[in-house]
């Protein structure tokens, strides 16, 4: 894959713009639905993402990561949807209170079976311990063990301090260790794509 240049994408390069469309498109996707489960929204958000990264290409900074940059400006679209939707008034970005999003994380457990060597019993037990966590745990261990996102892009995305990712991290990997047993984690973990 050709590495992706933003200077290319600032001086309005349409290849390039196109290759940062399909190079993260289905991520932030699967992370819109985690927010929001509502395709319509999703998908006008990441529209709308594309559409403004495009206008303001040439005094957007080049990110860090873009991928971190991508789900936050995205996350704040979706946070900013629905809070207009529940309160019929548009708030500015400074304004986004993450109280009112939910992170799912759901597991097909039919398809789950039969594509790992997790039992139903075990997938339903793990549901039930992943819905026990907290909304900010859930999204934290989504995007470092399933998106491959580091501490520092997980803080970016998320509005918080990388002490704050790991301790988050920590706290939740020890309850569902607790909750579940250690072989049963390593399970988990070497099946990620249930996430999905």
């Amino acid at each position: 894959m050709k590495t992706l240049s933003w200077d290319k994408i600032q001086q309005g390069d349409e290849e390039a713009f196109r290759q940062l469309y399909d190079q993260y498109a289905d991520l932030l996707y699967g992370y819109g639905m985690k927010i929001a489960g509502d395709d319509t929204v999703v998908t006008e958000a990441i529209q709308s993402l594309f559409v403004y990264i495009f206008e303001k290409r040439e005094t957007c900074a080049a990110p860090q990561s873009i991928p971190a940059y991508l789900c936050v400006s995205l996350r704040h679209m979706i946070v900013n949807e629905l809070k207009r939707e529940n309160s019929g008034t548009f708030k500015s970005l400074d304004e986004v209170d993450t109280n009112e999003y939910r992170f799912d994380l759901e597991i097909d457990i039919e398809t789950a079976i039969i594509r790992s060597e997790l039992e139903k019993e075990q997938l339903e037990a793990l549901q039930k311990e992943l819905n026990g966590l907290t909304k900010q745990q859930r999204e934290v261990l989504y995007l470092k063990y399933y998106k491959k996102m580091s501490p520092e892009e997980i803080a970016q995305v998320m509005g918080l301090t990388p002490r704050t990712v790991y301790n988050t991290t920590h706290m939740a990997i020890t309850r569902l260790r607790e909750r579940l047993g250690t072989s049963l984690l390593l399970a988990v973990m070497a099946n990620l794509w249930i996430f999905n």
